[in-house]
């Protein structure tokens, strides 16, 4: 079972650059080779079904729920990535979103991939409702890097706009009106399932009496600071002056921050071990 695991581990980032790369051709427009056409979608949902595999061996082999490291919980974050894109372009026929948003997973996994065990092992048992706990955080963390990839492309498709550049990048991106839903609908999703993932770390953490907790702890106010922020991009419709421009630049610096965050959060806090 380890043999396949260090095998799916180590191609992984590939497979998800091959396919990032096929999506990437739909710019090429009408020269676009055949074969990404046909090919990119299938080996979409077969690196997400592989991935996903993955995960399955390791909780087979270790006896454990898989997400037992924090290299780990970042490669699940790249898998919900792809699989809440997947979700949010089920209707979308313009293709060209699919190549940034894959190029950010294959540095997720990529990461994931050359920092994380290669092999299962075995590690303290998860409760219930830590799980719940951290698959929230993990789903909150690909939803909000999700509207920050969709704002940067709002503002790639205002700069185009403005410059009267109507090429590839124009006609294969979706519009400025479908790009500003996905990114508050995304935006919605992570301030969600954030604000469930919060609450229940911070009661898991005064029920176990957690060392080193306590809300003024840099880790959990980035958290909540984060968790704001992208609540004001979900509502912002209903925010006077916060226009759809302002929301993209807010959605990236909110991206941008939250990938910070995730770079700190490779720091343990004694209060965030499973054991």
């Amino acid at each position: 079972m380890n043999t396949f695991i260090q095998a799916v581990t180590v191609l992984l980032p590939t497979l998800y650059l091959i396919t990032a790369v096929l999506y990437g051709m739909t710019f090429a427009g009408e020269r676009q080779p055949h074969f990404a056409l046909r090919l990119r979608r299938p080996l979409f949902f077969a690196v997400m079904g592989l991935h996903l595999a993955l995960f399955i061996a390791r909780g087979y082999s270790s006896g454990r729920f898989p997400l037992s490291s924090v290299w780990m919980t970042v490669s699940a974050t790249a898998l919900f990535v792809a699989a809440l894109f997947a979700l949010v372009t089920l209707r979308l026929k313009v293709p060209g979103t699919g190549g940034t948003v894959l190029g950010m997973v294959v540095v997720l996994q990529g990461c994931a991939s050359a920092f994380g065990p290669l092999e299962a092992r075995s590690g303290a048992a998860v409760d219930s409702v830590t799980i719940v706990h951290i698959l929230t955080i993990a789903l909150a963390a690909a939803a909000l890097i999700l509207s920050g990839l969709f704002g940067f492309l709002h503002l790639v498709m205002l700069r185009q706009m403005s410059r009267k550049q109507f090429g590839p990048i124009y006609r294969e991106l979706p519009d400025l009106e479908q790009l500003t839903r996905m990114m508050r609908k995304t935006a919605l999703w992570g301030f969600l399932f954030m604000a469930l993932g919060l609450n229940i770390g911070i009661a898991l953490a005064h029920a176990r009496h957690s060392e080193g907790f306590r809300y003024l702890n840099p880790h959990v106010l980035m958290a909540i600071a984060i968790w704001f922020h992208f609540g004001a991009i979900a509502f912002s419709r209903h925010i006077p002056g916060l226009t759809a421009r302002k929301t993209s630049v807010a959605a990236v610096w909110g991206l941008i921050i939250l990938l910070a965050t995730i770079a700190i959060t490779l720091i343990p806090a004694p209060f965030h071990q499973l054991s």
